[in-house]
């Protein structure tokens, strides 16, 4: 690859990576439906033909602003639910790893939140439950795995996965409506260990 291509091949990501960047605060500022593509553009100091070239409508915007986002969480997640250690530390190491990808897109997860909370805004076809489904099966499965080698008394493992879930999606909506946040990450791992310590043998 030559300088002259690499430098072209930047110079485009870095147009996507505006239009994306524009086109969520737009979205989270004025809402999805209010947004139109000629705001987009003028924010991001392009043309139309240059949204259409990258993302075909405002739509493949939104869409790709969740589809990018769902293959973080998994990737994330992937890596969080290597089978190391205890299920406390693998638990507390999926919890506060969770919480870590939703401060670095705190953004995208205020659209989404948003949206699924919201009034209807028109968005294209995308199950933003997905990311909590995830998260639940998860943290129900590590529960589980820390019963059958006997770390955890035979709790239902439903209601322990909705304690455990519970506190990480306070936490989130915390950051997500106050400005000063009252509880932090650390805050997160005490309270799941105190969750923890409840059903520990």
């Amino acid at each position: 690859m030559t300088a002259t291509t690499t430098g072209a091949n930047l110079g485009e990501e870095s147009v996507r990576e505006r239009l994306l960047a524009e086109a969520l605060t737009l979205f989270n500022s004025k809402g999805y439906a209010a947004t139109s593509v000629r705001e987009i553009v003028a924010a991001a100091g392009v043309s139309k033909p240059t949204l259409y070239y990258y993302f075909a409508s405002k739509e493949g915007i939104y869409l790709e602003l969740m589809n990018s986002t769902l293959a973080t969480f998994e990737a994330t997640v992937a890596q969080l639910v290597i089978p190391q250690g205890t299920a406390r530390q693998r638990l507390l190491r999926f919890s506060t790893g969770l919480f870590d990808i939703f401060r670095e897109n705190i953004e995208v997860a205020r659209l989404i939140f948003a949206i699924h909370f919201g009034p209807p805004q028109g968005t294209p076809n995308f199950r933003q439950q997905v990311f909590f489904d995830q998260m639940i099966a998860v943290a129900a499965g590590m529960l589980q795995e820390g019963i059958s080698t006997g770390e955890f008394r035979p709790v239902p493992v439903g209601d322990a996965t909705w304690a455990l879930i519970s506190c990480l999606n306070t936490l989130m909506e915390e950051h997500l409506t106050n400005p000063e946040p009252r509880l932090d990450r650390a805050g997160l791992e005490r309270t799941l260990g105190m969750i923890l310590d409840g059903i520990a043998v």
